[in-house]
């Protein structure tokens, strides 16, 4: 393994996701701003992933044969561009606009960095890598959230323009610092869009993978749960200015990233993969249901901590397992994993949204139980495993 070329791309997910992520805390004074109604803020997360389930495999497939550089730097700059519009226009069908080409960008650079990390990381550390990759990008979520809160001190607007102007300068850091990683195919290009076609899902997915890719989209779900409605919840409800929900997004990464840098990497040479997950999601479960039970705002905060703690567990070891299974097509793997994830990311924006003034909690106990519903599937999927084995 090129250890020098993991550190660069670490970094670059570093730099990425930090400026990727300083739209979030002001994306309500947004919202409130131009006197949308409150399911908006789900509306806004789930057009974004949209283009996440379209584009994901599509990106990857196409990193896969013609190079992972120049996807890491399209989806930078586009996402940039994407955000400029969305953060100056007043138009609600120009910003959904604006938010769906923004998802098609990001994900460019989210799926193919996966996929860099799979391509120069060995089997048998893929999971710390992954947890590596994951610690970074909680952390960059935190000085991104940061970043964006003491912007949106100036107004939100100033946030979305200094998000685009990083955007250009990140998007030169990876071309002259990242190296590539695959040699570039001759012929036609294949383009994965079976997930486009119905009946197509899993064509060429094994029970098992399939399975981790289900998995994938109710881990999503709870954590776009939690996350599309925290914001929202602090601001409207709570009256918390965005100062503080730049705050508690860093808390929240900060813990992620300890999770992901110490804990993650030694449970993994000490416990089988699938246990972990087992044992994080159960935990995610039940502190985020017991959490909305509380109305000490304290109280519910140490176990909303305590979900975003084990939560940040359960990625990795998903995108680990998920790479093992896969052969020599990574990228178009991890793209359909992001598809799933997009689709995660859909149901969990769309749902919070609405049943957010059914109930305000309603959004976190939804992000408990689908935590729960993960640790039955995995049940599945080792009962699946020894049968494979016995046939075998």
């Amino acid at each position: 393994m090129d250890k020098n070329k993991m550190k660069k791309i670490l970094f670059i997910n570093f730099i990425t996701m930090a400026t990727f992520n300083m739209a979030h805390p002001v994306t309500p004074s947004l919202i409130n701003a131009l006197s949308m109604p409150t399911y908006m803020f789900g509306v806004l997360y789930s057009t974004m992933s949209i283009a996440h389930f379209v584009m994901s495999p599509i990106w990857g497939s196409m990193s896969d044969h013609k190079g992972r550089k120049r996807f890491l730097v399209i989806g930078v700059i586009g996402y940039g561009i994407s955000q400029l519009g969305f953060g100056f226009i007043e138009s609600t069908p120009l910003i959904l606009l604006f938010r769906i080409t923004g998802g098609a960008m990001s994900v460019a650079f989210i799926t193919t960095c996966i996929a860099y990390v799979s391509d120069i990381s060995s089997k048998e550390e893929r999971t710390k890598y992954m947890s590596y990759h994951t610690a970074t990008t909680s952390i960059a979520s935190s000085a991104g959230a940061l970043i964006g809160g003491f912007c949106g001190g100036y107004g939100y607007k100033f946030a979305f323009l200094t998000q685009f102007i990083l955007c250009l300068i990140v998007a030169g850091i990876i071309y002259f610092i990242v190296d590539e990683t695959i040699d570039k195919k001759q012929g036609k290009i294949k383009i994965y869009t079976k997930h486009l076609k119905k009946g197509n899902n899993n064509t060429r997915l094994t029970p098992i993978l399939s399975t981790m890719m289900i998995v994938m989209t109710l881990v999503t779900i709870a954590t776009t749960s939690y996350n599309s409605t925290i914001n929202y919840y602090l601001e409207s409800v709570l009256n918390m200015p965005t100062m503080v929900n730049g705050i508690v997004m860093a808390i929240a990464g900060f813990i992620a990233l300890i999770m992901n840098l110490l804990i993650n990497p030694y449970l993994s040479k000490k416990f089988n993969e699938k246990y972990t997950l087992v044992a994080a999601c159960i935990i995610s479960g039940i502190s985020m249901v017991v959490a909305s039970l509380f109305n000490n705002i304290i109280l519910s905060f140490m176990f909303i901590m305590i979900f975003v703690g084990s939560s940040a567990l359960v990625i990795p070891i998903q995108q680990s397992i998920v790479s093992k299974l896969a052969k020599d097509n990574y990228g178009e793997i991890m793209g359909i994993q992001g598809s799933y994830k997009a689709i995660g990311m859909i149901i969990g924006s769309l749902a919070s949204g609405f049943i957010f003034d059914i109930g305000n909690k309603l959004p976190f106990i939804l992000s408990g139980i689908c935590c729960l519903i993960v640790c039955i599937l995995m049940l599945r999927v080792s009962f699946t495993e020894k049968a494979e084995k016995i046939t075998t």
